[in-house]
């Protein structure tokens, strides 16, 4: 047995303060505290006046949240009973007898996109005075004010969760009810085409699209999960475009390829075959043929890789068709982009691939606040090397089906080793018993973050980089907020919530899905409960949520009918509560099924291949008793044939297996789950320094192999070797680590190299201010410049180099610059300038090392396509063509 992780005691503690709190069985309940942003206080009554204090103050900081017809609430204070009131211009405390004032009504104030960076937090104002004047926190009391509520942070307020029923909401068989932070509100199935909900004040969901066409989910006892099922058909048919491919949602119609390749592997390939294969064949560039990366940080690929996902929804088709001419259609293409991927962005240092956290393309938000997107783009995200594990597995397994020569098979299962060793080598985490988010750039020695996430970790266990073993402790470990999986942890405190403090329908469907793998029944009932409760009561299948009210409209974006959202839920029905898994050898069946669910669950009319399937699930529990097809029991396991025709009737009873069903459940918010910031470090005089806060340790980080050592500000580097270094800190009270802080370069030598001094075929260029020197060389991919530099090394040793320059295209887009260098005539790495917008925006690419060099004079070239293979080329190739980028100078650093 391994030692209990500190941070799991911690947990445990939350758990038993929870249970303490409830106070009879079967009712659920909250009690909130209020937060000030700019403070960090909290808000307390005491006789009728508002007050402020550092400390929880018992009972009197605890508010208790009542609803309305609407959207408003009344807010009553848990020790006095009196409501929080508008008397006036004053704020006070108020008993009440009889009908509450319409004063003693407020309402939440979110931000949206344009104001995204104060998303997760909430305004509060009173109902007679409007959105202008709000509640704010004012030398210790509390106050109405009309400021900028945009950057008037006392005006800022975080909700917490304090105390309440184990879980805030619970359900019956037609209806969920949610004790959230918007009082006590309900959504109920009227019937399986209805359901209504009072979350934002009265509204309902009636089914208007004919269904009929698709497999019908019928229940005994649980019509709000089957109504559910039936608004998921319809908002899928809905994210069809005219063009017969899946937009992306409501918000969104596009089609983009991580959120209709999920979507596919889910659930689509398996009921909108033809609509699947048109989206795919859609997402892909040709000459060469290759998977499409969506746009996204600093110019799509190869700052983000994880377009390998392609693969998954490829190979799933496959398995529900069995057509082998696409498998021969898909597999150059796939080829094509495992090549391109292996040459700019595999290190070979650790056998695994540079790129950002899996489908969390949202600039810098899911990092440290000093990386730029060069820096995500060096960076190795444990969520997108299982998508290229599984490209591997995908090449080599249709290479064998395909009867490609053995030598290629075997060239495509090797980097597949490769990376199911180095994934479990550098990511996951004994202590934990987890696997960790990233690892740092070559700069930082790849460390670890100390942050996990949700989206990774269940990956690693579908899609076969974990053991069983690890797969089944992951799911007991990983942290699950009340409303669903964190989709990091802990959370960055000072950033908005939209990936980080949120919760996603679609990264928790892979750790799902191990749940169901592992026979967890209850993490797979804390998964029903969190995709039922939320598409219940907003009557749509959001985007997303925040992770500690459960609320739909406190992100910086968050679209209805979200597309992979609308087929996680359609997937928690087939493969998790019908437990129906596509092999190459036919259909198996493992169900799991919570205690949630009451009778029986059918299946009716499920078409796979030349075979029409209805399943009926009896009992509750992680292991099948018997199963029968057509009336005749089976041995189990069993898989129904690939090559089966006609109409088949598979009936199963569930009971319990093993009882060993943990699940790790944690509280929300500041104190609960929030890490310590990032320090900002300084180095002058080979002295460190940074601000350090109390209750804090801080460790130095070298990029070398030295172990992380206990520092304080200030501190003198003059013993230290050259290299980069930076400082993290680690929370005494629950062992939360930071982000580490930026680093800072302590050396003998850096040398600068002017590209206008260097040998090139571009144009010399003086137009754009910011440059070094005397100019910058243009660089375009029609007209390639070429650059050489030439490099004195003073002596043998290690160094790191990297580029400055300008990409001026998008923001963003697909236009990130790249070019291969060239050391000593030698392929050495590749070279990334991210897209800004402004030619006068002067970055630094990513570094790369040159490990083991010999003093002297050296030779650094850039090229575009020197080998006509288009590994160069970025995902604007065959359409705008932006690949252009301004070059200032080469730098050069000896570590």
């Amino acid at each position: 047995m391994k030692t209990i992780p500190k941070y799991l005691v911690f947990v445990i503690g939350v758990l038993l303060l929870f249970v303490t709190a409830c106070s009879s069985k079967g009712k659920i309940y909250s009690e909130w505290r209020f937060q000030n942003r700019e403070t960090g206080e909290y808000l307390y009554e005491e006789d009728g006046l508002c007050k402020f204090g550092s400390e929880k103050m018992g009972e009197s900081s605890l508010w208790e949240i009542e609803a309305t017809p609407g959207e408003e609430i009344y807010i009553k204070n848990k020790k006095s009973g009196r409501y929080l009131s508008l008397d006036g211009d004053r704020v006070t405390c108020v008993s009440v007898e009889g009908e509450r004032p319409e004063s003693a009504q407020w309402f939440y104030g979110n931000f949206d996109f344009v104001t995204q960076k104060n998303c997760g937090w909430y305004t509060i104002s009173n109902k007679t005075t409007g959105i202008e004047s709000r509640l704010a926190e004012e030398n210790g009391s509390l106050k109405m004010t009309g400021s900028d509520r945009n950057t008037d942070f006392s005006s800022h307020w975080t909700l917490v969760r304090e105390k309440g029923s184990l879980l805030s909401f619970a359900f019956t068989p037609n209806s969920v009810t949610d004790a959230s932070f918007l009082g006590q509100r309900m959504a109920e199935a009227v019937s399986a085409t209805e359901i209504k909900s009072d979350y934002h004040g009265s509204n309902v969901w009636k089914l208007n699209k004919d269904i009929s066409g698709f497999p019908k989910f019928s229940t005994e006892n649980n019509l709000l999960m089957e109504a559910l099922y039936n608004m998921a058909l319809e908002e899928m048919l809905l994210d069809v475009r005219t063009d017969s491919t899946f937009m992306a949602g409501a918000l969104w119609p596009d089609t983009w390829t991580r959120d209709a390749v999920y979507s596919i592997y889910f659930s689509y390939a398996w009921i909108m075959p033809d609509e699947s294969r048109k989206t795919l064949e859609k997402q892909t560039l040709k000459n060469p043929e290759e998977a499409l990366q969506d746009t996204g940080s600093g110019g799509s690929w190869p700052i983000s890789t994880d377009r390998v996902v392609w693969a998954m929804a490829a190979w799933e088709y496959y398995l529900y068709t069995g057509d082998k001419g696409w498998l021969a259609s898909v597999y150059e293409g796939l080829g094509n982009t495992a090549r391109k991927d292996i040459h700019v962005a595999f290190d070979k240092n650790v056998g695994l691939f540079k790129g950002e956290t899996c489908s969390m393309d949202w600039r810098t938000h899911t990092y440290p606040n000093w990386f730029t997107n060069a820096m995500i783009g060096s960076s190795f995200s444990c969520g997108t090397n299982a998508l290229h594990l599984f490209l591997y597995e995908f090449l080599f397994r249709s290479a064998e089906l395909l009867g490609k020569p053995e030598s290629e098979a075997s060239y495509w299962k090797q980097y597949h080793d490769i990376l199911k060793t180095n994934i479990n080598k550098y990511f996951w985490n004994e202590k934990k018993g987890l696997y960790d988010c990233y690892l740092y750039p070559e700069i930082s020695a790849y460390k670890a973050t100390g942050r996990v996430g949700v989206m990774s970790n269940g990956l690693c266990a579908i899609l076969g980089a974990a053991t069983e073993e690890q797969s089944k402790e992951m799911v007991e470990n990983y942290p699950l907020y009340q409303y669903g999986a964190a989709v990091l942890y802990p959370s960055i405190p000072d950033d908005f919530s939209y990936h980080n403090k949120s919760i996603w329908p679609v990264w928790q469907t892979p750790y799902m899905y191990a749940a169901r793998q592992a026979g967890n029944v209850e993490a797979v009932n804390h998964m029903v409960k969190s995709l039922m409760r939320q598409s219940a009561l907003f009557l749509t299948h959001k985007e997303n949520m925040t992770y500690d009210t459960g609320y739909d409209r406190g992100t910086a974006l968050n679209s209805s009918r979200q597309l992979w959202s609308v087929s996680s839920y359609i997937s928690m029905v087939y493969r998790v509560l019908f437990g129906i898994n596509l092999t190459e050898e036919g259909v198996s069946f493992n169900p799991v099924v919570p205690e949630m669910v009451n009778g029986k669950l059918s299946l009716s009319g499920f078409k796979y291949r030349n075979a029409l399937i209805d399943v009926n699930v009896k009992g509750n529990g992680n292991k099948i008793k018997s199963l029968k097809v057509n009336g005749e029991e089976k041995t189990l396991p069993y898989i129904l044939p690939a090559a089966s025709e006609g109409h088949y009737v598979i009936d199963m009873e569930m009971v319990a297996g093993a009882p060993d069903n943990k699940i790790n459940l944690v509280q929300a918010g500041p104190g609960k789950c929030w890490s310590p910031v990032e320090p900002v470090l300084s180095l002058r005089d080979s002295v460190l320094t940074w601000e350090q806060e109390d209750g804090l340790k801080y460790y130095l980080h070298a990029d070398n192999d030295t172990e992380d050592k206990l520092v304080t500000s200030p501190y003198s580097m003059k013993d230290e070797p050259s290299g980069f270094y930076s400082v993290y800190s680690v929370d005494n009270k629950n062992g939360f680590q930071s982000d580490m802080s930026n680093p800072v370069i302590h050396t003998t030598r850096r040398a600068v190299y002017e590209a206008e001094q260097a040998s090139h075929s571009g144009t010399l260029c003086k137009v754009h201010p910011g440059y070094t020197g005397t100019g910058f060389v243009v660089d375009l991919c029609a007209k390639p410049a070429d650059l050489g530099f030439t490099v004195e090394l003073p002596e043998d040793g290690d160094y790191m180099i990297v580029l400055r320059g300008a990409n001026g295209h998008g923001p963003d887009g697909t236009y990130c610059a790249i070019r291969s260098v060239f050391v000593d005539g030698k392929d050495t790495g590749t070279f990334i300038l991210e897209a800004t917008g402004d030619w006068t925006t002067w970055m630094n690419s990513n570094y790369i090392g040159l490990r083991g060099m010999k003093a002297g004079t050296h030779t650094v070239k850039l090229s575009y396509d020197p080998d006509n293979n288009g590994y160069d080329f970025n995902m604007s190739h065959g359409k705008e063509n932006a690949n252009d980028c301004h070059i200032d100078h080469l730098e050069v650093i000896k570590l």
